[in-house]
C-alpha cells in the first residue's frame, strides 16, 4: 500500500475513533439520568414540593447569608 493511502486510512480511523468516543460520552450522559431515585430522595422531593406549594419555602439572597456569617 502506498504511503499516501496508509496516511489517509490512519486519518479516517482517527476520525472514526473520535466520533465513537463522542457517541459513547452521549450514551453515558443519557444512562446516568435513567437511574431511579432512592425512596428517601423521593420523600425529600415530595416534602420540598409540598412546602413550596404551601409557601413555606423562601428564597434567600446568597449575599445576605454571607454577610450574616461574617
Amino acid at each position: 500500500m502506498a504511503v499516501g493511502k496508509e496516511e489517509l486510512l490512519y486519518k479516517e480511523l482517527r476520525e472514526l475513533r473520535s466520533i465513537l468516543e463522542r457517541i459513547e460520552a452521549l450514551l453515558e450522559e443519557r444512562l446516568i439520568g435513567i437511574e431511579e431515585p432512592l425512596s428517601d430522595e423521593v420523600e425529600a422531593i415530595r416534602e420540598y414540593e409540598d412546602d413550596k406549594k404551601r409557601g413555606k419555602v423562601e428564597l434567600i439572597d446568597l449575599e445576605d447569608v454571607l454577610r450574616e456569617l461574617k
